[in-house]
């Protein structure tokens, strides 16, 4: 009865109206961040309220924002994912028998604690709620992608094997399953089960004697902030490139792109004034911990941004959540939503 009453009151308030964004956003890429990607929920929601997450026609994401993306891709509706979100236990993607002898094993063998394999069911049977496939190729989504509500998919995994960030979509991988593409995406080292994809990309559950196969893991850890995927002239929509989207190096940041990420709120108030990591105060063990998460991460990823991508970017707050996966309440759940609506907000009343 909570979960439903809260569910409601999210989804009932009213958006206070701001500042329109002139700019015609086509392309939208999602960071990663763990469990606290529900905010994005929110943030979609406040999108839609602002007629701009209607014009998207291509998605991008990484890790917890690949799964956001996915569900964007086959026609699922900011109130519907915050149903999902609501309705989803979390937890239930730790998976595996025998979690300690069993987890232990797949450690070492198959390089991840947890198999993942529920959450690959799991995300078939939302896409094939859509579409009616569980397992629907990159191919078959961008056929679809013409069709109302539906949009190209773009999804970032990272290869061990070659050492390189991997972009998974109809243009690279066209025979790929999305959930597979999405599976790789959210595969935290040595806590989910790493993938295994053959010369011709396709999943293979063990390498055979003499097979060569590459080990694919999360996405996140080379390119957590896609925001890049879409830089390319080519999906330019109804205008010609200007000097301006150029930076010093001549890379083109392509202004039709709009960015979700999340930070701290202390993160996000340093970044006004000054370029960098804010300090962070280390009082306990989990704080030590964020700490670390957070230099080894977040410094690998932040680096190459520049005042054009800043420019584009949604900063959402996580609250004082951290990313690892685990059951939030209902009220926790509600707190990232509204994080993710006052992120959108922020951004549109900027000066």
């Amino acid at each position: 009865m909570l979960k439903n009453t809260l569910l409601f009151l999210f989804l009932l308030v009213g958006t206070t109206v701001f500042s329109q964004s002139q700019t015609r956003y086509y392309n939208l890429a999602l960071e990663g961040g763990g469990i606290r990607g529900i905010a994005y929920g929110g943030a979609l929601k406040e999108l839609e309220e602002h007629h701009i997450l209607q014009g998207v026609k291509r998605v991008a994401g990484t890790s917890a924002g690949a799964i956001q993306a996915a569900l964007l891709a086959v026609g699922y509706s900011p109130d519907e994912i915050t149903e999902i979100t609501f309705k989803t236990p979390i937890q239930q993607f730790n998976d595996g028998r025998f979690i300690f002898f069993g987890g232990t094993n797949r450690l070492f063998k198959q390089y991840g604690w947890y198999r993942g394999d529920k959450f690959t069911e799991w995300l078939g049977e939302q896409l094939q709620a859509k579409t009616g496939r569980a397992d629907i190729t990159f191919a078959e989504l961008h056929q679809l992608s013409g069709q109302e509500s539906f949009r190209d998919l773009y999804v970032t995994g990272t290869n061990l094997t070659d050492q390189c960030t991997v972009v998974f979509s109809h243009e690279t991988y066209p025979d790929m399953q999305v959930k597979h593409a999405v599976r790789i995406s959210m595969s935290v080292p040595l806590y989910f089960r790493a993938v295994l994809l053959d010369q011709k990309g396709r999943v293979v559950s063990k390498a055979q004697k003499g097979q060569e196969v590459d080990v694919l893991v999360d996405g996140g850890i080379l390119a957590n902030f896609p925001l890049d995927v879409f830089d390319k002239e080519a999906y330019l929509q109804k205008s010609q490139p200007q000097p301006d989207n150029y930076d010093a190096a001549g890379r083109f940041h392509n202004p039709q792109t709009l960015g979700l990420r999340l930070d701290r709120d202390e993160q996000i108030a340093y970044d006004l004034n000054q370029a960098g990591l804010a300090p962070y105060r280390i009082e306990k063990f989990g704080d030590y911990m964020g700490a670390f998460y957070t230099i080894m991460k977040e410094n690998l990823n932040r680096q190459g941004l520049t005042s054009q991508d800043w420019a584009r970017t949604i900063s959402v707050s996580t609250a004082g959540y951290s990313p690892r996966v685990r059951k939030l309440s209902e009220e926790d759940k509600v707190v990232l939503l509204k994080s993710g609506q006052r992120g959108v907000q922020a951004f549109l009343n900027r000066d």
